[in-house]
């Protein structure tokens, strides 16, 4: 039987899926506005709304500002394989779909890492992710006012804003005082944004406040009139400042 040599050429295409992510901003409430009303808006349920806002109940006052987190669209990038060359005869032909598996790695997230000697680590991609939007979101936060142990936006207090800022950007911490954060913390030498700031003997002795670095020889803080934005440079905080640390769960953060 006569047979031909026939080139069959195949593009195959396999999809990465990008995880499906979302966004954090705040929503102030206006006059008319109800739970129902806002999640209904945002697409979002009124219980995620109380579990990210610490809600018990479902009043709100207008003027207040909420957590509303908005899902961001999964997309998909196609990824082009080598051609693949098949000889049959022409009676025969068949075209086969070769499909190579996607291997993905994982993050892994040190929860309670083992205390690190010396000082911090490099960032990770992932670190650098984490850092990037608590920072982004600190800043949406400036204005916020004081509230002794308050850990939630109707206030906070120094601590409280770390542990708020720190679990909304993904990272899994637990609300301790800024004494307990600086032993969970190692040192760097040259800072970067997003990383934190400790001071001492401001109203107690030993370490009593905390900050997170901004750059511009900046940091935000919840101080006595509420999360603002201030120089290092200043004299009384420059007085009682101690040292840039950063996180053991920030810097055990596994690159992609």
């Amino acid at each position: 039987m006569f047979k031909k040599v026939l080139l069959v050429t195949v593009l195959l295409f396999s999809f990465t899926s990008i995880a499906s992510a979302s966004t954090t901003a705040l929503y102030e409430v206006k006059k008319g506005d109800t739970l129902t009303k806002i999640a209904k808006a945002n697409k979002v349920s009124v219980k995620d709304l109380q579990t990210w806002n610490k809600l018990t109940k479902e009043s709100i006052y207008v003027k207040q500002k909420l957590v509303v987190k908005k899902p961001v669209a999964a997309k998909t990038t196609p990824k082009v394989t080598q051609p693949v060359v098949a000889t049959k005869p022409v009676t025969q032909v068949k075209t086969e779909m070769v499909v190579q598996p996607v291997q993905v790695k994982a993050e892994t997230l040190i929860t309670s890492p083992t205390p690190l000697e010396g000082e911090a680590k490099a960032l990770s991609t992932s670190g650098q992710a984490v850092y990037s939007t608590l920072v982004d979101f600190a800043k949406l936060l400036e204005g916020t006012p004081y509230l002794y142990a308050g850990n939630t936006i109707a206030g906070f207090d120094c601590s409280g804003f770390i542990y708020f800022v720190h679990t909304q950007a993904g990272l899994n911490i637990t609300r301790q005082s800024s004494e307990s954060y600086f032993t969970q913390s190692a040192p760097v030498s040259t800072p970067v944004i997003g990383d934190l700031l400790f001071f001492e003997n401001t109203y107690k002795e030993g370490i009593s406040h905390m900050g997170i670095y901004i750059g511009n020889d900046e940091f935000i803080h919840a101080g006595s009139k509420g999360v603002e934005i201030t120089k290092l440079s200043n004299v009384y905080w420059k007085e009682h400042f101690v040292s840039f640390k950063r996180f053991h769960a920030v810097s055990e953060l596994v690159a992609d």
